[in-house]
Order: C-alpha cells, then structure tokens, then sequence
C-alpha cells in the first residue's frame, strides 16, 4: 500500500513544480498591413530624387592606349541626376568590343553596334577595353548625349564628322602606318556640267575624291574660268583663298559639288585628276560650236545627267575649252493649249450683254496670256484669284500664266441692237490664238425675251412650237370648227374663226379661258339639243373631256413657262458655277475684319451672271481662229407676242360678231320631243 501512495504524492509535487517554471514570452502575429516603416531622412532623401529632373550627361570619352600594343582602352566620364536614367552614348560601332569595364557605372550593349551607360553614382567614370577586330581603323557615331571626345591614342588620329540635327556626330580613329607626317596624294575624278542658256551660263562640279590614307588629306579646287560660285556641298572642311578652296579630305570616299554661273566662254578645270570628264547642254534656242582638242566621249561614259537634250561629252586634262552660241530663231509658238472654251452670255431686255468665259489652259512655257479685245473684258482671274489685266508693248491686254494646266475665266460685255419690241445683232465670244478642241456657248435669256433664231459656226437654231402647244391649237381648232358647223356658220368662215381664236388662245391665258367658258356654253346647248337618250352619254363624256383638256392645258402652260416655244426655248437648266454658286457656304473675304491680312484693292469686280429662264445651247470641235467667232441671235419681246395674240383674238370675236344671228337663231329651235 506505501509504494502506490508514494508514487502518487510525487507526481503530485512534479506537476506543481512543472506549472511553475515559466516557459517565455507569448508571440502574438499580427495579420500584415503592407507598411513600411523607414527613416525620415532616407525619406527626405527618395522624395527630393524624385523632385529633381532625371538626367545622365556623358561630359567626356576619352579614348586611350595604342593600336601597336592593342591596349586600346575608352573611358566614360558624366554626370547623373533624379533616377539616374542610362544614356545611349555609341551607335555603330560593329568592328569594336568593349569589356572589363571597372567603375561606377555599367555599360551595356543595346543592339548591334550600339552601347549605353547605367550610372551607379551621381558622378561616375568607368574604364573599359577596347578591342577592334581585323582593322586599323574605328568608326562610332557618338550621340547627342556626350558632350566630347577625346584621344590619347599615340599612333593613331582622331578625325570628327559634322554635327547633326540631332547634335550626334560621327568619329574616326585612323592608325598612322608610317607616321603621321607621311601621307599620299589624294585622288580625284572630275564630272563637269556647263549648261548654256539664253541669259545665262550655269555650272555644276561634281569632283568624287578618294583619300588613301589613314589621315585627312589637302586638296586644291582653283577656279580659274571666271566662275561666280553660289554654293557648295562637301562633308569636308575647306578653306577659302582668293580663288583658291582648299579642302581638308578625310579617309576613304567623299564629294564635293559646286554650282554657280559662268561668266566667261571657256573652261579649265579647277582640279588636277586623272580622269575628268566634261558635258555641255544647251537650251534648244542656242547651238553651241566647241572648240577642243579634248577626246569627245559618248554621254553615259560620263556619269553626267543632263537637262536639255543634244548634249556633249568629252574626256579633258589641262587644257582650256572654248565656245560660241549661236542664238536660233524660233517658230512661231505660243507655248500652250486649250482643250475646253466655255461660254456662257446672257441678253438681257436692256444694256449690254453680258458673258462669262472659261478656257482650259495647259501652259508649256508661255509667260502671259493675250485677251481679244472684243468684247471688252472687265474681269480676269487664274485658278479662282483674280488678276490684273495689263498692256504689253503692242498695247493688248496680258494676264500672267503659270506653268501646268489652269482654268482662265474672262467677264465680258458688248452692245446689242434692240428696238420695237426686237433684238437682233450679233455677239463676239473671246477667242484666243489657238483653237480650243471643243467649244461649248450657252446663250441666256430672262423671260421678258423669246428667241425666234440663233447661230453659232456651223449650226443653228430656229423657233418652233412645242408639242403640247400644237396639241392643243389642234383640239381647240377641231372642237371651235365643230360647234359653228352646228350652228350652220358657213366652212370658209368656221374655219377662219376656229384657226383664228385657237391660235390667240395657245398665246393668251385670259382668251384661252374665255373660249372654253363661250364654246363649252355652246356645247352644253348642242348636248341640251339631243334626244334623251343621248344627253346623258354626251354630259358625261364633255365633263371628262373637260377635265382631261383642262389638265392638259394646265401641264401645257407649265412646261412651256407661257408661251410654249419647244427645243429653243427649252428651261434653261440650273447652272452653278463659281460666280453663283446656290446654297453654298459662306465664305470669309479675305482681309475683311482681319487687320494682319491686308488685300490689295485695285482689282476689278466680279458680277453674278443670271441663269436666265430660255437658253440656247451650241458645241462646235476645233472651230478656226482665222476669222472672228460670233453667234447671230433674233428675239423678239413678251410683250410683242401678247399684244399679237389679243389682235388675232379681236379677229376671231369680230368673225364670231358677224355670225352672231346665225348662232343665236340656232338656240331659238325648240328642243326636240323626248
């Protein structure tokens, strides 16, 4: 029994001394916030980074070592600031490695030929090795980031390109062989082209110089032909001497070209070469005689593009090369063409007529365009621009032409006869020295006049009535003749009478009503006068008679705008052209409200010509300039064909006057039984 007891007042003893040894502190985890917590001064110190402007300048690279040794090394020197952007500083630079760079700042390859520099500081300078495979020469193009370059190089030269747009600038190191005073002659090929014209002599010197060496090589241009020089364009340095441009000529290939003008008729060349070729042009109004002992050589030997054709080549040395121009006498020319003359005139019932005319141009050379001086012309302008109209020596009137195809529109006026109620005459179009391949003339009228004829070269144009106009005298003369047969007026007097008023009525508004009002009365009388039976069929059929002839009048009369004259008088269809333009927008004068826009304000005023309500409308192919053109028109006034039709009217009620016993005793017959 003592040994189970005891074992039990142990453990007892042990849990309670186990419960009281501590066992350390609780850790309790927190659930993450995603704050950091850093020191202010390091946070003053990114805010004012990102404050300032990121920038990475490359100050120098300096190149060292020696292409003897291949110890060749480079070294970048800057300056970096806000987030230390990298800094592209090399850009083909193929035939070169760079490696073993040490410093604070990295340089990496960005592509083929192409290297950046990553600052690791905001001042840094890295050295690195450069090695260049099978060759004595490096060639970079060094971009705008890097404010210079230098060389250390013992055994080699460092030659600088010309600065870009972009302020980048190509760099060559050229390893001396010899030494660096020894160097060989650079060579040259000349390709000359003297173009003669009419008021001047013109130049152009392509020299194509090879420099052998790995250094800059002298050449002299002497101009010794009397040459004024305007320009030159060399990749090359140079400097000027009197008459004498010395340039600087790097390695390898270059050109240098000079233009100007001649002042003399000879020519030496400005270089010593061993091959130079020559070419000389001339305008077709000149000949040229050339007189040379020089080899004359075909032109594609030369590598000579010229302008005019004809040219000649020859293959030169040292000797001078003269010239005389004989100045040939040209043909008659006028250096452009029309392939388009539009007219457009408007008579109107008093004043002068107006037109309009519109030439398509296409100008090879000719400086001015000469105006006819009938009829007189009060407006000029080219492409849309009025221009002023000016007298040459001969005293016609000029307008400038530039080059290319143009439209020329001319305003006109003339006198026209007019007189009781009639014009007749005839009127000039403008035509120019050379004919036009179509020509296309629209004669306008308002409605105040009704053209009876018009011609214009070959074809002509007279008056003739519509076709509703003779459909309708027809129905009227049929129906008229029908109703006095009724009332027993004698066929030589019906058919006067019905001849008479159904031609005042196709003329007459107002009589035409009257006579359907009397003779429809009438036709009402001869239906009253049938037998019941027939009435009933004869009211029927005159009432849609009448609705069919009064549509048909009122369709008449529409068509034919009053008067119903057909193919001559046709409507004049809506015609929109630069001077009416209908609906368009409008569009802001130039110079009005606009003070920094001046306008020049002798120019002469451009009307708006009407469209009229009759036209007639003519084409003619290549008609002759070696007589006037002109169209003959004769119109006669509105005014005369309505008083023409109220006396014929008067004719046909006097007739109607005499038989009015007749056709009274006719309405006194008692009707007949039913």
């Amino acid at each position: 029994m003592r040994t189970p007891i005891a074992a039990a007042a142990l453990l007892t003893v042990a849990v309670s001394i186990l419960a009281e040894v501590p066992t350390g502190p609780t850790v309790t985890v927190a659930p993450p916030s995603g704050d950091v917590t850093i020191p202010l001064q390091t946070y003053e110190g990114l805010r004012l980074t990102n404050d300032r402007p990121s920038a990475t300048v490359v100050d120098t690279i300096l190149l060292g070592g020696g292409f003897r040794d291949r110890n060749l090394t480079i070294t970048f020197t800057g300056r970096s600031t806000g987030t230390r952007p990298l800094a592209r500083a090399l850009e083909q630079t193929s035939d070169a490695t760079i490696s073993s760079c040490s410093g604070n700042a990295m340089i990496v390859r960005s592509g083929k030929g192409a290297f950046d520099v990553v600052p690791l500081a905001d001042a840094f300078e890295t050295r690195c090795e450069l090695r260049i495979s099978g060759s004595d020469r490096l060639k970079t193009h060094v971009t705008a980031a890097v404010l210079a370059v230098r060389s250390n190089v013992g055994d080699a030269e460092l030659i600088s390109g010309d600065e870009d747009d972009s302020g980048a600038r190509d760099y060559t190191l050229v390893r001396h062989v010899t030494g660096p005073g020894e160097v060989l002659a650079a060579t040259a090929t000349g390709r000359y082209l003297i173009t003669l014209l009419p008021d001047a002599t013109r130049f152009r010197y392509a020299i194509d110089v090879h420099n052998p060496n790995r250094t800059t090589s002298s050449l002299d241009v002497v101009l010794q032909s009397q040459e004024h020089l305007q320009q030159i364009d060399s990749a090359a340095p140079y400097e000027v001497n009197g008459n004498r441009h010395i340039f600087a000529i790097p390695p390898g290939d270059s050109t240098i070209i000079l233009t100007g003008e001649l002042r003399g008729t000879n020519f030496v060349a400005p270089v010593r070469a061993s091959l130079q070729y020559l070419v000389i042009e001339s305008h077709p109004l000149l000949r040229p005689n050339v007189q040379t002992p020089a080899k004359r050589i075909s032109l594609g030997e030369t590598g000579v593009t010229p302008t005019y054709r004809g040219a000649v080549a020859f293959e030169i040395g040292t000797e001078r090369i003269g010239w005389q121009t004989t100045r040939l006498q040209a043909l008659h020319s006028t250096g452009f063409a029309v392939s388009h003359a539009g007219h457009r005139v408007f008579v109107p019932l008093d004043g002068p007529v107006l037109g309009e005319t519109t030439f398509a141009v296409r100008n090879e050379g000719a400086p001015e365009l000469v105006l006819p001086p009938r009829p007189e012309p009060t407006y000029v302008s080219l492409a849309d621009e009025a221009v002023l109209m000016t007298k040459n020596a001969t005293g016609q009137l000029t307008v400038p032409l530039s080059q290319g195809e143009q439209n020329v529109l001319i305003q006109h006026r003339q006198p026209l006869t007019r007189g009781l109620g009639f014009a007749a005459g005839t009127i000039a179009v403008p035509q120019l020295t050379v004919p036009a391949t179509n020509t296309h003339l629209s004669l306008a009228y308002p409605a105040q006049w009704i053209p009876l004829y018009a011609s214009f070269g070959s074809a002509a144009e007279v008056w003739t009535p519509a076709v509703g106009q003779i459909l309708l005298f027809l129905i009227l003369a049929i129906w008229i003749e029908r109703l006095l047969a009724w009332t027993g007026v004698a066929l030589r007097t019906r058919l006067v009478i019905a001849l008479l008023a159904s031609f005042a009525a196709t003329i007459v508004m107002s009589f035409l009503v009257l006579v359907v009002v009397a003779f429809g009365a009438l036709t009402i009388a001869w239906i009253a006068s049938q037998p019941l039976r027939k009435r009933l069929a004869y009211a029927f059929a005159f009432v849609l008679f009448g609705i069919a002839a009064l549509i048909f009048v009122v369709l008449t009369r529409t068509t034919s705008r009053g008067y119903g004259y057909s193919d001559m008088n046709r409507s004049a269809e809506t015609v929109v052209t630069d001077t009416a333009a209908a609906g368009a927008p409008e569009r802001k004068v130039q110079g009005m409200g606009d003070a920094t826009s001046p306008a020049y304000q002798g120019l002469p005023a451009k009307f708006t010509l009407p469209a009229g309500e009759r036209s007639t409308n003519f084409s003619q192919e290549l008609l002759r300039i070696d007589r006037p053109q002109r169209a003959r028109i004769f119109t006669v006034s509105a005014a005369v064909v309505q008083w023409l039709g109220v006396l014929i009217a008067v004719a046909a009620m006097a007739l109607l006057w005499l038989e009015r016993k007749r056709i009274a005793a006719k309405f006194t017959i008692a009707a007949p039984a039913p």
